[in-house]
């Protein structure tokens, strides 16, 4: 038994020694490693765990499923992983590679890392990541992922998950925070980001993935949500969690809200789909130019990645 941010975790049955980092031996490209195992998942693991999951966990995990290429589809399967490498999974990848390469191991807190898909993914880059979230049956499903990754790759992926609320007290402090669909369920908001800008270390960056909270679908969709935006979660052990539901942010919010908690953002960036389709010469000359410049027609975007870090002085959160 461990303790991680806090919380008493059975460690996952895994070898004594983690697999080393890319850099320490042959080193992989990052590239490759980021599309060998989002590949892996679709043509391994997707065939296999629909099969030996247990029915729950098997229906929970079918919306992951459904939003992959299928097994053998290689067009697709291609425009999808230039899709991810492109977005938000790709930028937090190329940081984790850079740390990696100047000869660090980046610690990486996946906060409501759900299945432990990008838990996994960060690992297989050359991070330690600390998969956090408040429900037992994701973590469970994260953790059997993650041994059925072991048995069929013989990879002991640096990976621990933990049951934790991550507005309370945090035991460990880490390189990258990882939010990925997550920060408009945290509640309460500032508890979290306080958190985040007491416990990351130098240099550390919190990395948010999240929809646009602009787009007018977005908008419409959650009308009817605005009026209940908060609920509590009961865990097993009947511990109480204050829960937030889609209170989604603005690009303009997004900057705000980071802003007001002492935190600066060092790069935001809009999606407005289709990542994967486009060629390498025409993504990198247009549509990756215009994703950097968040206040061009930010209502049109469905996605957006906002980058902050720690402010050192009061100007700084005003940028």
């Amino acid at each position: 038994m461990t303790t991680v941010l806090g919380t008493r975790v059975e460690p996952a049955r895994l070898p004594r020694k983690p697999t080393p980092p890319p850099g320490a031996g042959v080193r992989e490209e990052p590239r490759a490693a980021f599309e060998r195992f989002v590949r892996w998942t679709i043509e391994v693991e997707r065939p296999a765990l629909e099969i030996s999951l247990p029915p729950a966990e098997r229906s929970a995990f079918a919306d992951y499923y459904r939003a992959l290429p299928a097994p053998g589809e290689d067009g697709a399967i291609r425009r999808y992983l230039r899709g991810l490498w492109r977005g938000e999974a790709g930028w937090a990848a190329r940081w984790i590679a850079g740390r990696v390469r100047s000869g660090t191991r980046p610690v990486v807190l996946d906060a409501g890392s759900g299945f432990g898909t990008y838990a996994m993914l960060y690992a297989t880059m050359g991070a330690e990541v600390v998969g956090a979230d408040l429900r037992p049956d994701r973590l469970e499903t994260a953790a059997r992922r993650l041994r059925f990754h072991h048995e069929r790759t013989g990879a002991a992926l640096a990976v621990r998950y933990a049951r934790a609320d991550l507005t309370r007290a945090w035991a460990q402090d880490v390189d990258l925070v990882w939010v990925y669909n997550a920060l408009s369920h945290i509640e309460p908001l500032d508890d979290f980001l306080g958190a985040v800008r007491r416990h990351l270390r130098p240099l550390g960056v919190l990395v948010v993935g999240d929809i646009n909270g602009g787009h007018p679908e977005h908008l419409r969709r959650l009308a009817a949500l605005r009026s209940d935006v908060r609920q509590v979660y009961v865990a097993p052990d009947g511990r109480r969690h204050a829960y937030a539901v889609e209170r989604t942010f603005s690009p303009r919010e997004m900057r705000e809200v980071m802003v007001r908690n002492g935190l600066r953002v060092v790069h935001h960036e809009l999606y407005w789909g289709g990542l994967g389709r486009l060629p390498q010469p025409l993504y990198a000359g247009l549509l990756r130019p215009l994703q950097a410049r968040w206040w061009l027609a930010p209502s049109h975007a469905r996605r957006q990645l906002a980058v902050a870090a720690v402010c050192r002085s009061g100007r700084e959160g005003a940028r």
